[in-house]
């Protein structure tokens, strides 16, 4: 017989239909805080952008053109000096700066020693593995980068002529990141607002992908779309849903679609190439 005192525990259905109902309000909050949170680094990774673009636009107001992409990387300077290291002063590194020694190689001390520091302002927080330190090449040691100086678009006749002695593409595959030549605003008359200086790589955490490495330029394949490595060296491509972030050459950063069409893709990473926009 019932005594009429109250029911204090739950019963096992009871329980389960509890545990289900939750594990369905997981189900449904889970993706959206997984998307926040994507959304939140692909925000850092641009305001990095932003931040680079700032800084060279900042580098060429002081100087009148643009940062060199690689100095002694086709001469017998052989210092393979990176346009990161010359946007130091801009990023507020002031110290590191002053520390670097301009004429002596990126891979030998103190320069060595100094490429050690890790950037936050080079580095995608979504790239992963999260390797912070490269372990194998000339810049052992050094701190990596996601962002590479944009050299232009390579690919079938796009080589330079046989007379050329610095640059490996013709001129009008050429971006504004190029070997031992700075580029001025006014060489880039594709415009400002529509020619790419700095992008994301799509192929990460190797050799020459570190901020010191003077071989932090590269030039996208002309048929390969973004996020689709080509095979023959490094292209734009990144960890986000749907394409890549780049930073143009009037500073402004933006999320760039990996189904835009070739040709304006192709446009955007040329200085001077005449192509649609």
């Amino acid at each position: 017989m019932l005594d009429g005192r109250a029911r204090n525990a739950f019963t096992l259905v009871e329980l389960l239909v509890v545990v289900a109902i939750i594990g369905a309000l997981a189900g449904m909050i889970l993706p959206a805080v997984q998307a926040s949170r994507a959304s939140a680094r692909k925000s850092q990774c641009q305001n990095n952008l932003r931040q680079i673009g700032l800084a060279y636009c900042e580098f060429e107001s002081m100087r009148a053109e643009l940062p060199i992409g690689c100095i002694g990387c086709r001469t017998n300077g052989n210092e393979m000096l990176s346009w990161n290291v010359q946007l130091l002063p801009y990023l507020e590194q002031d110290s590191l700066a002053a520390a670097y020694q301009v004429d002596v190689p990126s891979y030998r001390s103190p320069n060595r020693e100094l490429g050690e520091t890790v950037l936050s302002v080079f580095l995608c927080p979504d790239t992963q593995p999260d390797t912070l330190i490269s372990e194998r090449g000339l810049w052992r040691g050094q701190a990596f980068t996601d962002y590479g100086g944009i050299y232009g678009v390579e690919g079938d006749g796009r080589d330079a002529e046989p007379e050329e002695q610095i640059q490996t593409l013709s001129r009008e595959s050429l971006g504004v990141f190029l070997f031992e030549n700075a580029v001025q605003l006014s060489q880039i008359t594709d415009g400002l607002s529509r020619t790419v200086g700095v992008a994301e790589r799509v192929t990460r955490r190797i050799s020459t992908a570190e901020w010191a490495s003077g071989r932090n330029i590269f030039a996208h394949d002309g048929q390969t779309p973004i996020n689709q490595p080509s095979g023959l060296g490094n292209d734009i491509g990144s960890p986000h849903a749907g394409g890549a972030l780049l930073t143009f050459c009037d500073g402004h950063t933006q999320f760039v679609s990996g189904s835009i069409a070739q040709q304006v893709l192709n446009g955007m990473l040329t200085k001077a190439g005449g192509e649609a926009k």
